[in-house]
């Protein structure tokens, strides 16, 4: 039914759905979704993501694991997708505290970026979640015991760590 109303209307968005609702279903290990938010697909990923976000299955599409635990948030945050990361937080803040199965979250992630890339997503992301969220994933420390904080200054990531210490200061 999607694919024939996106022939005869030329509107992509029951297909979008079709897809997502497919998608939702996927039975393996990392599901397409996260192979397009990795391979860099971020408009691909952003409309199945908006398309779906009303539906029942959609719920199930971002909570979707891979083998290491990571959801599309954390995928997101892994390669620096900040459009992703956006429309997840803003629509889904029931997915804010999403881990992998080491224990790391979204700050983590970001915070392992090279080179400082992480540190406008950092910023965005600490700019629009909740204060005692805010709180809770910048102390959260990870089953290796670090917190994102730690992560940055492992990797010798100043702006990253100069952030993340002064939301933690401003926090407390």
């Amino acid at each position: 039914m999607g694919l024939e109303n996106f022939v005869r209307t030329n509107d992509p968005s029951e297909l979008f759905r079709a897809v997502g609702f497919l998608l939702s279903k996927y039975d393996g290990n990392s599901s397409p979704l996260h192979g397009a938010i990795e391979n860099g697909h971020i408009e691909i990923a952003l409309t199945v993501i908006k398309q779906t976000m009303d539906l029942p299955t959609s719920k199930n599409l971002l909570k979707k694991e891979n083998e290491n635990g990571e959801t599309p948030l954390l995928i997101a945050a892994k390669f620096n997708q900040w459009k992703i990361i956006e429309l997840i937080l803003k629509t889904r803040s029931d997915l804010m505290q999403q881990k992998d199965k080491d224990g790391n979250n979204l700050l983590h992630f970001l915070a392992n970026l090279s080179e400082d890339k992480g540190a406008e997503t950092i910023e965005n992301v600490l700019r629009i979640l909740p204060q005692e969220l805010k709180i809770n994933l910048l102390k959260e420390e990870n089953k290796q015991n670090q917190t994102p904080m730690d992560i940055a200054k492992s990797n010798g990531n100043t702006s990253s760590s100069k952030m993340l210490h002064n939301h933690e200061n401003n926090s407390e």
